[in-house]
């Protein structure tokens, strides 16, 4: 097999324990960085530094999306609120790409801490429960016992099959592509497969790993000759509330389907990794995720 790309990777599964009653947001990324970030800063401001700021010194344009070594994967939104029970969990995953899963412990301490700042608006308070790999279902946290053998990391590569003719991409949290300070209300497949691959390109330069840039320039050519056939798009509005800036943000994004359709073989290692990685803007707390169905 051909090898595109390789993106090594920590996946923690993470559990949280309700204290008391809560409700909070139905998207629950941005509130689960907000509160991380928060406990991350007060145990070790290194592991902070890197995860929450890196690179931000770079970003002298504030169109350019500077990657972040890390991906939270909220549960899926099911009701306009949430309303957790007191004895519930609230079950996500933390990755951490390259390099960045040497700072696995210091994460996991913040995890334990996280009860000190609550999460929501009303900061309510939650516990850690567990932290599992979830590639090899290895307990890394429980009770208080930490495993550091079972942090190990795992890799994104590729996936292929043949004779694909089409795709069915679904996305699942609000999708966020800005061009020239506007977000874009169509994608065309160009447009699509650029931010694939910019994203898996940019994590493996910065944080580790590798990628075949001559089959990406290759692809990009490509991609002009497949066509959209069916594009049912629509805003949904979003907002989250910036401790930073002490106000709230707009992070509306697309939401539907879309269907391409022309040779889509070459494609599929990194259709296949988008499912993944997720793509576009806000990625760091869940945003841009989609699932990719080959015809």
């Amino acid at each position: 097999m051909h090898k595109h790309f390789e993106i090594s990777y920590l996946p923690l599964a993470i559990s949280l324990l309700a204290l008391e009653q809560a409700e909070l947001p139905s998207f629950l990324g941005s509130t689960l960085r907000g509160a991380i970030g928060q406990s991350l800063l007060q145990v070790d401001k290194e592991a902070s530094a890197f995860l929450y700021r890196n690179g931000e010194s770079l970003d002298t344009d504030r169109n350019q999306v500077v990657v972040k070594p890390y991906m939270i994967i909220p549960p899926e939104i099911c009701a306009p609120r949430n309303m957790i029970r007191r004895g519930e969990k609230i079950n996500f995953e933390f990755w951490l790409f390259g390099n960045a899963s040497k700072y696995a412990p210091s994460l996991i301490l913040a995890l334990e801490h996280i009860q000190e700042f609550g999460l929501g608006a009303y900061r309510y308070p939650f516990c850690l429960s567990e932290v599992v790999n979830s590639h090899t279902q290895r307990l890394i946290w429980r009770n208080g016992s930490v495993s550091k053998l079972d942090m190990s990391a795992t890799f994104i590569q590729g996936f292929e099959l043949t004779k694909v003719t089409g795709v069915i991409i679904k996305i699942c949290t609000p999708l966020r592509i800005r061009r020239g300070g506007q977000m874009v209300k169509s994608l065309p497949f160009m447009t699509l497969i650029r931010n694939i691959i910019n994203r898996i390109t940019m994590i493996a330069e910065r944080y580790g790993g590798w990628v075949d840039r001559s089959e990406a320039e290759k692809l990009q050519a490509l991609a002009a000759e497949v066509c959209t056939i069916r594009e049912e798009l629509r805003i949904e509005p979003m907002v989250r509330y910036s401790n930073r800036t002490n106000r709230k943000m707009d992070f509306s994004g697309l939401m539907g389907e879309l269907e391409y359709r022309g040779d889509l073989t070459p494609f599929v290692p990194w259709l296949y990794a988008a499912q993944r990685l997720h793509i576009g803007r806000n990625t760091t707390f869940g945003m841009g995720k989609i699932r990719v169905y080959f015809i």
